[in-house]
């Protein structure tokens, strides 16, 4: 019996590497009225120890579900874009998915930054000409939001919104 025990766990972790999974179980917690599950997909840093609360944010979403690498790339590009342009980030989640209840967006990495509005208006305008992940902006949402989508926003309220198609 002892025998099988590694032997089963290096099965389930060479299917695991597979298909391209974490290895690691998804977190969940419940906020609002919804399950939302954690998956680390290598996007995750906190750079200080907490946003403040006024800071604004800036999600890469989606609504259907993507290759992580797909989100992991777009995640760490926005992040390079951001930094080039002097924004500072104070943490990048990883990746969060919705899985029970109505929640919004179902799929999104999250940036905590410190920005206002008036300069989030020069992001916006700086990645409405600027790839993501190897996708191009678009100014119209594509037909089923296409495959991730860049808000950003403070508190409840989106300043803006570039749709990305492949």
């Amino acid at each position: 019996m002892m025998r099988l025990f590694p032997t089963a766990l290096w099965v389930c972790a060479l299917v695991a590497a597979a298909i391209g999974c974490s290895k690691d179980a998804p977190e969940s917690k419940k906020v609002g009225g919804c399950t939302i599950e954690t998956i680390t997909i290598g996007t995750g840093m906190n750079v200080a120890d907490e946003a403040p609360a006024d800071a604004a944010w800036i999600r890469v979403s989606s609504v259907e579900p993507a290759e992580y690498d797909v989100y992991k790339k777009a995640a760490l590009d926005l992040s390079k874009a951001l930094e080039l342009r002097n924004v500072d980030i104070y943490t990048r989640s990883e990746l969060r998915h919705v899985a029970e209840g109505a929640c919004w967006p179902p799929y999104a990495v999250e940036l905590r930054i410190k920005l206002d509005e008036a300069s989030g208006a020069l992001i916006h305008k700086y990645l409405q000409t600027t790839p993501l992940a190897e996708h191009l902006p678009t100014a119209e949402r594509p037909e089923g939001y296409g495959p991730f989508f860049v808000t950003c926003g403070s508190g409840s309220s989106d300043w803006w919104t570039v749709w990305y198609r492949k």
